[in-house]
C-alpha cells in the first residue's frame, strides 16, 4: 500500500510539473502552425524564380519558372531548356486565362489547368499551388498533413497530391517560406527549388540548377 501511494504521487507530482511547465511540444506546434497559416494567407503578391524537374510517364524533364502574382494580375512562364521554347500563361482578375504556346498558337479558358489540358494533353495543378507553395492547404478542399515543432508543414496531402517540404528559406525572412517542393500523383512528380521569393536571394548550385529526384 505504502509503495502504491508513493508511486501514485510521484505521477501526480510529475503531470504537476507538466502542467505548470507550459504547453505540450504537440500543442506549442500546433499554436505556431495557426500562426504561420496567417502570415502565409497575407502573402498575396509574388515574384518568384525557380527551377523544377518534371517526371511524368518515365520521362524527366527540367524547367524554369517564372510566376508573378499580384490581387489582380497572374503570369507565368514556363521555360524549357536548350531553346526549346516558353508557354506563357497570363490571367487577370474577371477569371479568363490565356496560354501562349513557344510556336504562337494561343487558347483561352476559365483556369490555367484547363489550358494546359486542352494545349498539352496534362496539367499541372496551379490553384492548388498557389497556395501549396507557401505551406498551406488550399482552402474549400479536405486535406491531411504533418508539422514540424517550428508548426511548419512537412508534408499536405490534398486532391489527391501528396506534397513534400524539403527545405525552408532560413530566418529572419517572415513569413518563414518553402524553398524546396516535391508534388506526386499519379505518374506525374514535379519538384520545385525556389531561387527567389520577392526580395529573397538565395545562393544557388549545380543540384539547384537542375535538382535531382530521390
Amino acid at each position: 500500500m505504502i509503495r502504491f501511494i508513493f508511486f501514485a504521487a510521484v505521477a501526480l507530482a510529475t503531470a504537476g510539473c507538466s502542467q505548470l511547465g507550459g504547453p505540450s511540444t504537440d500543442t506549442r506546434a500546433e499554436q505556431l502552425w495557426a500562426s504561420r497559416q496567417l502570415a502565409a494567407d497575407a502573402v498575396v503578391s509574388w515574384d518568384l524564380r525557380a527551377r523544377a524537374a518534371l517526371r511524368m510517364e518515365g520521362e524527366a524533364y527540367n524547367i524554369n519558372l517564372s510566376w508573378q502574382r499580384d490581387e489582380e494580375r497572374f503570369k507565368m512562364l514556363l521555360e524549357a531548356p536548350f531553346g526549346q521554347g516558353v508557354f506563357r500563361i497570363a490571367g487577370s482578375g474577371q477569371g479568363r486565362y490565356r496560354l501562349r504556346l513557344p510556336d504562337g498558337q494561343e487558347f483561352i479558358n476559365d483556369t490555367p489547368e484547363a489550358l494546359l489540358e486542352d494545349a498539352i494533353g496534362w496539367s499541372l495543378p496551379i490553384g492548388g499551388l498557389e497556395y501549396w507553395i507557401r505551406g498551406m492547404p488550399q482552402p474549400g478542399g479536405d486535406y491531411s498533413r504533418r508539422i514540424d515543432r517550428q508548426g511548419r508543414a512537412r508534408s499536405i496531402t490534398q486532391d489527391r497530391w501528396d506534397i513534400s517540404y524539403l527545405d525552408y528559406f532560413d530566418p529572419p525572412q517572415e513569413p518563414q517560406l518553402p524553398r524546396r517542393i516535391k508534388l506526386e500523383r499519379d505518374e506525374l512528380s514535379l519538384k520545385l527549388v525556389i531561387e527567389r521569393w520577392q526580395s529573397t536571394e538565395t545562393e544557388q548550385t549545380s543540384s539547384d540548377l537542375f535538382p535531382e529526384f530521390n
